[in-house]
């Protein structure tokens, strides 16, 4: 902090962006309501070692280190602010006395200060205990991105500039027109042009993002600033508890990207993908979209770390995450938010991502292709989680299971429907489960679970059942009637029948309905409304309408997130 900015900030005094406290006594308590509420707020700054009229009574130098030490431990305690933020404390004199300041910006989240939220008005912190408050608070912090803080002390210089060459070359290899390129064109008008050197018009404060030092910072810069960010990739195939491989990445986004892809991609034999536009490597596909998600996504104020962990089977990501809900995305209807768009935005110009949404759409396509079938599951939750199964155990002998169930018989279900059903992906939580009746208690759990999320499915089972008590039930009949009540055993036969096109009428009669207008209400409208089955023709009153299963459906009846 410059002198000119301190004089600045003492004749102003305290208001809605500037706190002094003495701490003659050490860290007052009230420090960390004031942390809270800038967080909450508008951000600010606070000096430590100033009165309520801005006199600077300075700090003892034995005062200024426990200060120091007190506030760096605090700030990443759960119990004293959640969600933890980390904040630099600096010293500054002024005439010869030593204050401490601390830059507290705006951050993305609702902090607590010891499981209270406070925010800010005028120069005073207040608690907020209204649930309706709170509520406009996070619906204000969706419109709050972290990138876009602004770090006034750092200067284009503190940049490595090779980075801008690695961009040109880049962009030149994708679109040779691009303004960038041309001649002249300076650092400084590209990073204004990428919106990482901007102007806050709240405060009039203008300068280099915390977007600009991810992108374009050398590692001391960056670990200057988040000194706990890190990209951490293990290979966890023999040794389980450790590691057999690892990479761990504190550099820039731009070498991030290029390291953990090449990392990644080299773990998974090659298998390729033609499109219209050529002979594709699936596996380039596939990370390209998962390490570009978990950059351009990442909430960067968390000091939590990205991993990325490869199985012998599968690839998992966790992502720190500022949630919007918590649960799995459906693919089919999730609507994308950008966590820090002017990141995306830059990746977009790189070609290295896609508009927003359709990267995790085009690597559920990718992944089906690689894996023959399976499909990737995604978790929004605080960390995000990413699910990317490599490989897929078909369903195969334990089709069977299905038939037990149901009550169904091979014969009358069909050659097509059965060789279908044995080809199904089975998720992979319940790929090594080989004994069937362990299988069948953890599908049907699955099942009414479910359903319970689903309008009007009411998949009814009967009450749990141990293992050791289900074993000794003695037939498959008794067995399902142990496990599944009439409407279970229905809404199952409607789902297997379906995995061939068949019409209502033929429908109802395969399961004993006389009335194919009270089976349609009861069990083919939940169904269908709730996407489990489709029609196969576009105008739903066709003489030749019928009903198929959807891969949503499929994922019910395989035990895969919906």
């Amino acid at each position: 902090m410059e002198q000119q900015e301190l004089l600045k900030i003492l004749q102003l005094g305290e208001g809605l962006r500037i706190e002094f406290k003495e701490a003659q006594n050490g860290v007052p308590a009230s420090f960390y309501d004031t942390v809270s509420s800038f967080l909450n707020r508008d951000g600010g700054v606070i000096l430590l070692g100033v009165n309520d009229d801005g006199k600077v009574l300075g700090l003892n130098n034995q005062n200024l280190m426990v200060i120091k030490q007190d506030i760096v431990t605090a700030l990443n305690n759960i119990d004293v602010l959640n969600p933890p933020f980390p904040l630099a404390v600096n010293e500054v004199k002024h005439q010869g006395q030593s204050i401490l300041y601390i830059r507290v910006p705006v951050s993305s989240f609702v902090h607590k200060h010891s499981g209270i939220v406070y925010d800010r008005e005028n120069d005073s912190d207040f608690r907020i205990t209204d649930e309706a408050r709170i509520s406009e608070m996070y619906a204000r912090k969706r419109n709050v991105f972290t990138e876009n803080q602004i770090f006034p002390n750092l200067g284009i210089q503190d940049l490595d500039h090779s980075l801008f060459d690695k961009v040109k070359s880049r962009i030149a290899l994708v679109n040779s027109n691009h303004p960038w390129l041309e001649a002249g064109y300076s650092n400084e008008r590209i990073l204004r042009d990428a919106r990482f050197l901007r102007r806050d018009f709240t405060t009039g404060q203008e300068g280099l993002t915390l977007a600009a030092a991810l992108v374009f910072g050398t590692d001391d810069v960056i670990g200057n600033i988040l000194p706990a960010y890190k990209i951490d990739l293990l290979v966890r195939r023999d040794n389980m508890d450790r590691w057999d491989d690892r990479l761990v990445l504190k550099t820039n986004l731009i070498d991030s990207y290029l390291k953990a892809l090449e990392f990644v991609k080299q773990k998974w034999p090659e298998k390729f993908y033609q499109d219209s536009e050529g002979r594709k490597d699936l596996r380039e596909l596939i990370f390209r979209e998962l390490i570009a998600n978990v950059i351009i996504h990442r909430e960067y104020n968390s000091a939590a770390p990205t991993e990325i962990i490869i199985y012998k089977d599968k690839v998992e990501a966790t992502n720190p995450n500022r949630t919007r809900f918590r649960g799995y995305l459906n693919l089919e209807t999730f609507e994308a938010e950008p966590k820090n768009p002017n990141i995306r935005a830059f990746f977009n110009v790189l070609t290295w991502a896609d508009e927003i949404g359709s990267g995790v759409k085009n690597m559920n396509k990718f992944v089906k292709v690689y894996s023959g079938g399976a499909s990737p599951i995604f978790i929004e939750d605080e960390p995000f989680k990413s699910i990317i199964p490599m490989t897929s155990s078909k369903l195969g002998d334990r089709f069977k299971l299905y038939l037990y169930l149901s009550q169904q018989e091979e014969e009358e279900l069909g050659v097509d429907r059965i060789n279908n059903l044995k080809n199904f992906p089975i998720n992979l939580d319940l790929e090594t489960i080989t004994d069937l009746d362990e299988l069948a208690l953890d599908l049907v759990d699955g099942w009414q679970e479910k359903s319970k999320d689903l309008d009007k499915v009411r998949f009814l089972v009967n009450e749990k059942t141990s293992l050791e008590k289900f074993k000794k039930a003695g037939s498959w009949q008794e067995k399902s009637g142990e496990l599944l009540k009439k409407r279970g055993k229905v809404l199952l036969c409607t789902l297997l029948w379906t995995i061939q096109p068949i019409g209502l009428e033929d429908l109802a009669n395969k399961l004993g309905y006389r009335s194919k207008e009270r089976f349609r209400d009861d069990y083919i409208k939940p169904l269908k409304d709730n996407k489990l089955i489709e029609y196969t023709l576009e105008q739903a009153n066709d003489p030749k309408q019928q009903y198929k299963i959807t891969e949503r459906g499929i994922h019910f009846l395989i035990g895969h997130p919906l």
